[in-house]
């Protein structure tokens, strides 16, 4: 199975829920008896090359933990906005996969990658979908072969740092 985490999306559902999770644990309790190929979050960061990985928001809790960590630089708007959308990056890394994967677990609760969802499923890989059920679109909870609510009152004892 590859797990693949749309990092920002996920923690800032945790701040909604006001829990943190121990990303080891999440990763254990998904893997289960099941074999982990590749663990993947997803992650922007500071454009400033001097801010370490450690003190970056949506990264630091991935570090150490099973996952590798792909990063892409927030861009800064003359509006003051600040945006870095790694959805791209996560979709065709899981794309890339595919060929090597029973199992693609997406932790996200985005909408957006309906599509991904579906096109896993029509190259006959299963697609489950973990999210915090308070923050995740219903297409996507739907399109998935598996929904695992992480804000579960059994589950959310067992992941919470």
């Amino acid at each position: 199975m590859g797990v693949f985490v749309d990092a920002a999306n996920i923690e800032l559902a945790c701040d909604r829920l006001r829990a943190r999770f121990d990303w080891g644990k999440v990763l254990r309790m998904l893997t289960r008896d099941r074999q982990l190929i590749r663990a993947v979050a997803y992650s922007p960061v500071h454009d400033d090359l001097n801010v370490s990985m450690e003190t970056q928001r949506f990264a630091e809790p991935f570090l150490g933990r099973g996952f590798k960590v792909v990063t892409k630089p927030l861009k800064r708007f003359s509006d003051g906005t600040v945006k870095a959308n790694v959805d791209i990056e996560l979709a065709l890394d899981v794309v890339a996969m595919l060929d090597r994967l029973d199992v693609v677990c997406l932790v996200s609760g985005d909408g957006d990658f309906q599509p991904l969802v579906e096109y896993v499923q029509n190259r006959g890989v299963r697609c489950e979908v973990v999210a915090v059920a308070q923050s995740a679109a219903m297409n996507l909870k739907n399109a998935a072969d598996e929904y695992i609510d992480l804000a579960q009152a059994q589950r959310l004892k067992e992941i919470r740092v």
